[in-house]
């Protein structure tokens, strides 16, 4: 079951939908509404990535063509990428 969690970050500045969010490992990344939306609720313990995409299916409905659940591990590990969440797909 793949998993996930937020990763500490020093500062973030949330406006409209869309978030500024400065990084542990110093990188300041513009995320998204939909990224915004995926690293707010994600908690600082792990989670599993279908509680995840369920919920954004939720908040902005299904993708067109798109498995809601690849597209959330895509999104999550864009946000790992740039160390704001961690990434498990044991």
């Amino acid at each position: 079951m793949s998993r996930a969690r937020r990763l500490p970050i020093v500062d973030a500045y949330v406006e409209d939908g869309r978030a500024a969010v400065y990084a542990g490992n110093g990188e300041v990344i513009a995320l998204s509404e939909l990224a915004t939306w995926a690293w707010s609720t994600l908690p600082e313990d792990w989670t599993p990535v279908a509680d995840l995409a369920a919920g954004l299916v939720a908040e902005f409905g299904e993708p067109e063509g798109i498995d809601p659940l690849a597209a959330t591990r895509a999104t999550l590990r864009t946000l790992a990428d740039h160390g704001l969440a961690e990434v498990d797909d044991d």
